[in-house]
C-alpha cells in the first residue's frame, strides 16, 4: 500500500520527519550570474539548512533537528506530544494522531513524561525509524526559491518521492517546514478511508500497525 510507505517516510513518530533527513542540492544551469545572484544565493542558504539537518540527523542530535524546524512544524510536533502524553486526539488531524499513538506504541506513559521533544528525536532515531536510506541516501533536486518559501524535489536513491521538501525563512534562518507533508499525510488518509468506506481513524491505525511490524524489534 503506497499509503503506508508515504505516511511512513512523510513522519513516522512525527518528531522525525522525513522532510529534514536530505542531503543538499542546487539546480542545474548556469544563467548569467548578475541575474540570478539572489536566488543563487537563497539556494545556497537552502542547501546549507539541508546540510545542517542532515548532519543533525547522522548525529542523533535531537536538539539540532528540533533547531531547524519551522515554527508551525514545531507546533504541530508539540500538538502531537502532547496528545501523546494525555490520550486526547480531538481535533488532531490523521498525521498527529498516526505520529501520536506511534509515540504511545513506544514509549510507556512514565517515558514520555520525562523526556524532553529533543530526547523524543533521539529516541526514534536510535530505533531507526526513518529507515537505513532516508537519511544517508537521500537527497534534493530542482531548487525553487520564492520571497521567503522554498521546495525541492526530495529523492531517495535517486527516484523522486511524493514527500514535499519545503522551508521557510524565519528572522532570515531557512528552517524545514513540514506543514505541506503533513497535510498531504492526511489528505492521502482522508481519501482512503473515503475509498475504503472506513474512518480516518481505522485507516491510520491500520498504517501504524503495518509500519510497527516493519520496524526493527531492538531498541
Amino acid at each position: 500500500m503506497k499509503t503506508v510507505a508515504a505516511v511512513r517516510n512523510a513522519l513516522l513518530g512525527v518528531a522525525i520527519l522525513a522532510g529534514a533527513g536530505i542531503s543538499a542540492g542546487y539546480p542545474e544551469g548556469s544563467p548569467a550570474l548578475a541575474q540570478v545572484a539572489p536566488a543563487h544565493q537563497d539556494a545556497t542558504a537552502v542547501g546549507e539548512t539541508f546540510v545542517a539537518a542532515r548532519q543533525a540527523l547522522l548525529a542523533k542530535d535531537g536538539s539540532g533537528v528540533l533547531e531547524l524546524l519551522s515554527r508551525e512544524s514545531l507546533a504541530r510536533v508539540e500538538r502531537t506530544r502532547k496528545a501523546a502524553l494525555d490520550g486526547e486526539m480531538t481535533g488532531l488531524g490523521p498525521s498527529e494522531k498516526f505520529g501520536a499513538l506511534g509515540l504511545q506504541h513506544y514509549l510507556k506513559p512514565a517515558e514520555l513524561r520525562r523526556m524532553t521533544p529533543a530526547q523524543i528525536v533521539e529516541f526514534g532515531l536510535r530505533k531507526n525509524w526513518l529507515g537505513p536510506n532516508v537519511i544517508t541516501q537521500a537527497g534534493m533536486e530542482r531548487v525553487s526559491v520564492r520571497g521567503d518559501r522554498a521546495s525541492g524535489t526530495l529523492v531517495v536513491n535517486q527516484r523522486p518521492v511524493m514527500v514535499p521538501a519545503d522551508f521557510v525563512r524565519e528572522n532570515g534562518e531557512w528552517r524545514v517546514d513540514l506543514t505541506r507533508a503533513m497535510d498531504l499525510t492526511d489528505a492521502i488518509v482522508r481519501g482512503t478511508a473515503m475509498a475504503t468506506k472506513r474512518s480516518e481513524d481505522a485507516v491510520v491505525r491500520e498504517i501504524l500497525d503495518r509500519a510497527v511490524r516493519n520496524q526493527a524489534p531492538a531498541r
